[in-house]
């Protein structure tokens, strides 16, 4: 029998000792062994939860964001969006406050118009509003012109909203004015024309 001496008390130990303790050996290196591969898989188990939890919040998010951006019109192939159009709804009614939803969209509407008839000439700016601008400056204001019988006309026939003011201390304002009410007759008459060759669809209930 092979005996084994132990340094802590000199204890003598035989080989039947020594198995016992090497399975208590194994069996603690097993229960390690056990332990490490539970935490891998807990570990594992919760990685995927979290990306689980991530991935629906982001098919939430996205689902969230198509609702609130949902077309709601079209001008040929460009789009308008409920984004854009609340925007513009919250704007307007800044200076309209019982404008109707069907104005605002209308009023998208003939903006795409032109910018579209815009950039058909190479126009370019900065930014939309300025090709706006350039494009109505130069399709319909370039061609009107106020006569200074029909400024004068208008001076007499509402002298009494002048407050006696002389006729050459308004006549800009006046010109200005009847050259604005032109303008806007002028431009509902060329979308109404461009209007009749496009096709616009517009769909606000989201059916």
């Amino acid at each position: 029998m092979v005996r084994y001496i132990s340094a802590s008390g000199m204890r003598f130990k035989d080989s039947n000792d020594l198995q016992v303790t090497s399975n208590k050996s194994d069996n603690l290196k097993f229960e390690i062994r056990n332990s490490n591969q539970n935490s891998l898989f807990i570990t594992r188990c919760s990685l995927l939860i979290i990306l689980f939890s991530a991935c629906c919040l982001l098919l939430t998010s996205y689902s969230h964001a198509v609702v609130i951006d949902r077309v709601i019109a079209y001008v040929d192939d460009i789009a308008i969006t409920w984004s854009e159009f609340k925007e513009k709804y919250e704007e307007m009614k800044k200076t309209v406050a019982d404008i109707k939803e069907e104005d605002v969209i209308d009023s998208l509407i003939n903006r795409q118009l032109l910018i579209n008839e815009a950039k058909k000439m190479k126009l370019e700016a900065h930014s939309d509003d300025e090709i706006l601008k350039d494009y109505i400056d130069i399709k319909i204001g370039s061609l009107i012109f106020i006569k200074e019988d029909d400024i004068h006309k208008f001076y007499k026939e509402n002298i009494t909203e002048f407050s006696g003011h002389d006729y050459l201390s308004v006549r800009d304002d006046i010109e200005k004015y009847l050259f604005n009410l032109e303008l806007n007759k002028r431009l509902k008459k060329h979308l109404e024309e461009l209007k009749k060759d496009k096709e616009i669809k517009i769909n606000l209930t989201g059916k």
